[in-house]
Formats: C-alpha cells, structure tokens, sequence
C-alpha cells in the first residue's frame, strides 16, 4: 500500500482540521495481514511444493486465493468516485487534476483539489469523508486477508 502517499497527503491538510490517523493505521494493518498471507502461501509451497500442493491441498489453496480475491475487491467502491462513478477503485484510479496517469487515493486528491478551490469548513469536511471511506476499504481489505471475513 502506498504509505508514502498517505504521508505526502500531510502538506495539503495542514491547518485544516484533517486527520490521516485512521488512513495511516489501516495501511498499518494491512501491511501486517499481507506479510500474514504471504507468509501461509510460502509455509503451503514449502510443505508439499507447488505443484503437489494444487493436487493435495485444493481446498487450502482455493481458501488463500478467496482471501487474495476479496480483498481486492474490498478496494472497489459500488459508488465509485464522487463525480466519476465509473471509477470504482479507491486506492488507483486515473488522476483527475494532471495528466501523469494513475493517482494514488485519488476520491481524496480529488476531495483535496475541490476543498482548495471552494475552501470552506464543509468542503474540507468532504476530504476527512474520502479518508474515513478509504480507510474502511483498506481495513476491510485486511479483515479478508486474515481470514476475519468471507
């Protein structure tokens, strides 16, 4: 996950009554539960090797690839992006304000371009909105790579 650019979201909120603690401690997590899984999937290879564990282990195999699965779509969002609903992901999506491609958290950087250019208590209120809304998704993402939801 991209904790540099959750940390780089820091100089655009200063003074601004906006708080990155519930982004930056659910990519926490996360990082916590991908070192978990990947950590499963290399004890699955080293106790049967790979191509004896799809035969023997089909059931433990197809569980671990579940988890990967929905976590992904954990990051998927039915709404999409506010004013590009065709968007789904909230961690990468096409950048919005530049034209240098993909965007990291763009519902936010898109939140953070419009609370700048309106700049009133309500508009920055929209930005800690995308926060809270991204952090769920990252959180959500990590309950599936534990294995906490199915």
């Amino acid at each position: 996950m991209k904790q540099k650019s959750a940390e780089d979201l820091k100089g655009s909120l200063l003074n601004k009554g906006i708080t990155l603690t519930p982004l930056l401690k659910s990519i926490n997590e996360l990082k916590e539960a991908a070192i978990k899984i990947g950590d499963e999937r290399k004890a699955l290879e080293r106790n049967k090797g790979w191509a004896s564990m799809w035969k023997n282990d089909r059931q433990k195999v197809r569980k671990l690839n579940d988890r990967l699965m929905m976590a992904e779509r954990a990051f998927t969002d039915r709404e999409g992006l506010a004013g590009r609903s065709w968007y789904k992901h909230l961690i990468y999506a096409p950048a919005k304000h530049n034209d240098y491609g993909s965007k990291a958290f763009p519902g936010i950087d898109d939140a953070i371009e419009n609370a700048k250019s309106i700049d009133t208590a309500d508009s920055w209120h929209s930005v800690q909105h995308e926060i809270w809304r991204v952090s769920r998704a990252i959180t959500q993402a990590s309950l599936f790579l534990n294995g906490e939801l199915t």
